[in-house]
Parts: structure tokens; C-alpha cells; sequence
């Protein structure tokens, strides 16, 4: 019945449904982050994105179809697990010519399979559809939103497919082009493209935004409106009077102010402290907005045209302007992304019988195929329930173990001296979500004995006093018993605690003027009968060993006495 109870209550409690994605907003959630174009930058944004109480901020980066290295890509996604950075992922092709070309369907699939075979940072795997294809050179030299519609339905579609975490965004568009052939008016280009494909409205689960401070990216932190930070509340609206019925969680992907330093001083546009400025107050401001989920201002880090003047690395140094500063000092929060959780336990770390009045240390090699790191600092936490069986349980510190590795769980236990069946649960437990490793109905057994059958020289009867029996694990001392007596080749040892029944252990038997015999052997949960190897007398000197000094004390006993320790009676 106990055993029945507890496995209804880990179904209920611990089993996650079916992966799936999840509005990000719906946790802790930390929304700043910085667009990146080279990932060596990673390790030098988690200072600014996770500044100030902030953990887990977003990156924006590309993965063009001519950059599919996989082990290159695993080893961004845990180096970004390590620094608590959340991934958002903008595909794209290659550039021909002036411009990008057109996605394929078949170097699509092949950087879908790239993605699916990498172990994400966090659940929700956010992947941008493209980038302004409301400009003819990021769509082939073309402007047809008919034709991306039909790859948002198509892509967006096959992602899903392929994995439901998938959180699918469509590219941000240019919110201040204009209809001349070259770019498309965004109201224009989005009107087409749901009356082409209306039910992209349903595939897509965020709205993507470049909400840039226009004209000129040097536009009033406080202006609204279209081609301004609240550019997305713009498009929000014009997409509900298309037919857009749910919430969408925004991520503005870019957005932020040109500055006039760089390799040439650009008097027109504003000082990085006047950009640091308005950072700080669209912070206090839009950016406050709750169905923002993601803020990843351009640039971080860009040496040369055409975005120097975007950069927040100064050109030529390891050193900031001003903005860096100012982004660092807005308060953040302690972002919880969710990370799916497993875990296999290479072998049992409770037994199936244990002894009572016992200790024991146990271990158990545990792998962990999720996504999260385990580490005490990043509280996961191990717990050993004894459903109220009065065993002591005391935990060590858990390993730090990352995806695809395996680290060793200890734990010591004591057992009471009443015996019976009791049940113990092993479980990792991280950010109120708990995840069983092993639940165990022990049977706890009084001491056990062990009987060694011995043949001492080849005398008629093998009688001894004085007799000592050592109980090891492995090289470990468990117990010694002293001043046994053995009779008729028979000596006792019981009480045996500290072992599981049914493990080796090695048995060592000392008897006075003979060489110690050892067996090693599974030790019961009763009496347990050992057979060794007969005992030579051949330790005149009682130290244990056969060596010269042996010889020596030889010559001193008397005829009658060596004589008796191999065929006494």
C-alpha cells in the first residue's frame, strides 16, 4: 500500500507533461540582453546583461546556413549554460553579391538537423524566421511578402514538428521603410503577407520588433508611435486589426541610438553619455512594459562600417562608451528560465536490505541527460526522505555535473534498532520542481552473523582461544571481533553491522600461531558460512607473516610444540 501511494504521488508531483514551449514571461524573467555578431564576445556581455541582481538576459545572435559547425555551436550553447545566457537564435543564409540570399528548403532542413541535434541552454528554443525581408537585399533583391509568409507557414511549421520547444518568431522588419522598390512600407509588407497566409498568426508565438529610436536612430527617448521605442505597439495594433487575437510576448531584438564616437567623430548624432542617458529612461520607461519579454539593443561589439557607431565597444580597445556603463547600472532581475530535467542513476544508491544499528556511506554514479547544470549553487539540492522510518539521513554537497557528464552522490545513513520494512525516496530538487532518482521500500534485519569453517594444520580437531575475526570493505575496517573461541574448526562472529546484505566483503581470520586466511565472499542477512583455505603454522613469532624470523623462533620451540601445531590432536 506504501509503495503504491508513493508512486501515484511521484506521477503526480514529479512527471512534466509533454515538452512543449512556454511564455516566457510567465516566470522569473530577466528581459535585457545585447545583440552580438561574433560569439567570442559571449563571456564579456554576462557582465552588462546580468548586472545588478539580473541572471539569465538574452543574447541575439546569427547562424547564417555557411556556419553549421556542430560542436561549434554545442560548445557556444554551454558555454552560454555556464554564464546563465538565454539564446535567441536569428537564422539566416548568405550573403551574394549586396545582399542575402533567399532561404532553401533544403539548406533549411540541413540547419534545422544542426539545431536539433545541440542540447539548448533552456527549454524554449527561440529561433528568428530571417531578418527584415521588407528590404529587396535581405530577400534575394526581392520584395514579395507573399512569398515569406509562405516560408513562415512552412518553417515555422517543420520547427514545431521537429521539436515543440521551438518558440518561433518572425524577422523584424524595418518600421520606417518606405515603398520605393528598394524596401517596402512594414504596414504594406504585413497587410500581404497575413492576407496571403492568415494562419501565420497562430504559428508564431512572440512578435519580434526593431523598435528603433527614428529618424536616424537618434530620435527622443519619450517620443511614440511608429519608427520610435514603442514601434512594437504600433505593429501590435495594426496586426489585431488583421486578425491577431492572442497576447504575444515581444522581443525587441534591436533597437538603441547611434553615437558620434568611432574610428571618425560624427558630430550630428548624439555623445555615448547622451545615449547611456536614454538607455537609462527607456528602462524606466517602455521597457518597463510587461509583454516585453526580451530587450537586445544593437550593437555590442563592431569595429568598422557600417555600425561603429552603433558599437558599445570602443574601436580599437578592450574598453566601453559610456552606454555599456549605463546599461550595466539599470536594475535586473534573477531570470528562472525553465530547463527540462533528467537524470539516471548509473547504479542503485539505496539497497534493498539494510541492517539496523548500522552506518553506512552510500554512493551512486548519477548522469545528467537534462539541460540545467546541477550545482549547489544554482540551487539543486539533494533530498533523502524517510517516510518516518527514524533513519538518519545526512547529504553531501552534490557534485557540479553538466549536461552529458556523470558525477557521484554520497550519502550517510544510520539505521534504528527496530527492524521491519521502511520506505526511503531519493530526489533532486531544483527551484521547487522535484525529480525522484530512486524510491526504495528497504527491509531493515537484526545483525547478522558469519561462521568460518576452519581446518587448522592437519590436526584431528581444530580448537583455538583467543581467535580474531576483521570484517573489511574493500581496505575499510568494519568490525573487529576478539577473543573468539573456535571449536570443532568453528568459530562465530556475530552481530555483523554496517554491511548490506547480499555485498562482498572481505572476511580476514587470525588464530594464535597460524597465518591469517581471508575470504571474500557475499555476506547474508543471517548466518552466512565461510570455508577458507587452511591455516598453515607457520607464524612462530605471531606477527602475521611467514619471513626469516619465523626460522628463528622456530629454533627456540620445543619439538613437541611445532609438531603439535600441524598434527595436534
Amino acid at each position: 500500500m506504501m509503495f503504491i501511494f508513493s508512486l501515484i504521488l511521484a506521477l503526480v508531483t514529479f512527471v512534466k507533461p509533454a515538452y512543449a514551449n512556454y511564455d516566457p514571461i510567465s516566470v522569473p524573467n530577466n528581459k535585457y540582453g545585447i545583440h552580438i555578431v561574433d560569439t567570442n564576445d559571449i563571456p564579456e556581455v554576462t557582465p552588462l546583461v546580468n548586472s545588478l541582481g539580473g541572471d539569465w538576459g538574452y543574447v541575439t545572435m546569427v547562424l547564417s546556413d555557411s556556419e553549421r559547425d556542430r560542436n561549434l555551436w554545442q560548445n557556444i550553447f554551454n558555454q552560454m549554460r555556464r554564464l546563465h545566457l538565454v539564446p535567441i537564435i536569428r537564422l539566416a543564409t548568405h550573403i551574394e553579391g549586396s545582399g542575402w540570399v533567399k532561404p532553401t528548403k533544403d539548406r533549411f532542413y540541413e540547419t534545422v538537423n544542426v539545431l536539433n541535434s545541440l542540447n539548448w541552454p533552456t527549454e524554449n528554443r527561440y529561433v528568428i524566421l530571417f531578418n527584415e525581408p521588407n528590404h529587396a537585399n535581405e530577400w534575394g533583391g526581392d520584395l514579395n511578402p507573399e512569398e515569406y509568409a509562405e516560408y513562415i507557414a512552412t518553417f515555422a511549421q517543420e520547427l514545431k514538428r521537429s521539436s515543440p520547444d521551438y518558440f518561433i518568431l518572425p524577422a523584424g522588419l524595418d518600421a520606417s521603410a518606405v515603398s520605393d522598390g528598394e524596401t517596402m512600407d512594414e504596414a504594406e509588407y504585413l497587410r500581404r503577407m497575413i492576407a496571403a497566409k492568415p494562419e501565420i498568426l497562430t504559428l508564431i508565438d512572440g512578435w519580434t520588433s526593431h523598435s528603433y529610436p527614428n529618424p536616424g536612430f537618434s530620435g527622443s527617448p519619450y517620443a511614440s508611435g511608429r519608427g520610435t521605442l514603442t514601434t512594437y505597439q504600433w505593429e501590435l495594433a495594426y496586426l489585431s486589426s488583421l486578425g491577431l487575437s492572442k497576447q504575444l510576448p515581444v522581443f525587441i531584438t534591436e533597437t538603441g541610438w547611434q553615437h558620434s564616437e568611432g574610428k571618425s567623430y560624427v558630430p550630428g548624432l548624439l555623445s555615448s553619455d547622451q545615449v547611456g542617458a536614454n538607455l537609462q529612461v527607456a528602462a524606466q520607461t517602455v521597457w518597463s512594459d510587461p509583454q516585453i519579454a526580451a530587450v537586445t539593443p544593437f550593437l555590442f561589439n563592431y569595429q568598422d562600417l557600417p555600425f561603429e557607431h552603433f558599437s558599445w565597444r570602443e574601436v580599437g580597445s578592450r574598453s566601453y562608451y559610456s552606454q555599456y556603463y549605463a546599461y550595466q547600472a539599470i536594475s535586473k532581475i534573477h531570470g528562472a528560465p525553465l530547463q527540462h530535467e533528467s537524470y539516471t542513476l548509473e547504479n542503485d544508491l539505496l539497497p534493498k536490505t539494510l541492517v539496523s544499528q548500522s552506518s553506512y556511506t552510500l554512493t551512486a554514479k548519477v548522469k545528467n541527460e537534462g539541460q540545467g547544470i546541477i550545482d549547489t549553487k544554482d540551487g539543486y539540492e539533494l533530498v533523502v526522505g524517510d517516510g518516518g522510518s527514524n533513519i538518519s539521513v545526512f547529504v553531501e554537497p552534490l557534485p557540479v555535473v553538466e549536461p552529458g557528464d556523470m558525477g557521484e552522490l554520497t550519502i550517510h545513513l544510520k539505521t534504528p534498532k527496530k527492524v521491519g520494512t521502511f520506505s526511503l525516496t531519493a530526489s533532486l530538487i531544483h527551484h521547487d520542481i522535484r525529480m525522484v532518482l530512486q524510491h526504495r521500500d528497504i527491509t531493515l534485519v537484526p545483525p547478522p552473523s558469519v561462521e568460518i569453517h576452519a581446518n587448522l594444520g592437519w590436526r584431528k580437531t581444530s580448537d583455538a582461544a583467543g581467535v580474531t575475526v576483521l570484517l573489511y570493505d574493500k581496505n575499510t575496517l568494519l568490525q573487529k571481533f576478539t577473543g573468539l573461541t573456535m571449536k570443532n574448526g568453528i568459530v562465530l562472529a556475530a552481530g555483523l553491522t554496517n554491511i548490506i546484505p547480499g555485498n562482498p566483503y572481505r572476511v580476514v581470520t587470525l588464530v594464535h600461531g597460524y597465518l591469517p586466511r581471508q575470504t571474500i565472499n557475499s555476506l547474508g542477512s543471517q548466518i552466512t558460512s565461510l570455508y577458507p583455505n587452511r591455516f598453515l603454522p607457520l607464524d612462530f613469532n605471531n606477527d602475521g607473516a611467514f619471513t626469516l624470523a619465523d626460522i628463528l623462533a622456530l629454533v627456540r620451540l620445543s619439538p613437541v610444540t611445532a609438531i603439535f601445531r600441524f598434527f595436534g590432536p
